[in-house]
């Protein structure tokens, strides 16, 4: 407890401490390298219809422009904008 009051008095940030995301006990790096099919079969019902049914133009842009941009980004960029 004197640790912690003697960094705060002297001035030095704390370690921020991010949580780490995960769907269905699955984190986030293996999401990313899912194929769509893997991923599929993680969702409910009513999203695995949808897929199966196939994506439009729009869906489907959006899929390809969030891939790309999780492709380039540096990490925790994603969690700060």
């Amino acid at each position: 407890m004197a640790d912690v009051e003697t960094d705060v008095a002297a001035g030095q940030p704390r370690k921020r401490t991010f949580k780490k995301f995960s769907y269905r006990g699955v984190d986030l790096d293996s999401l990313l390298d899912m194929s769509t099919d893997e991923l599929v079969k993680l969702f409910n019902a009513r999203p695995r219809r949808r897929f199966q049914r196939g994506l439009k133009r729009k869906p489907m842009a959006l899929i390809k422009k969030l891939r790309k941009a999780v492709g380039i980004s540096v990490p925790f960029q994603l969690l700060v904008t």
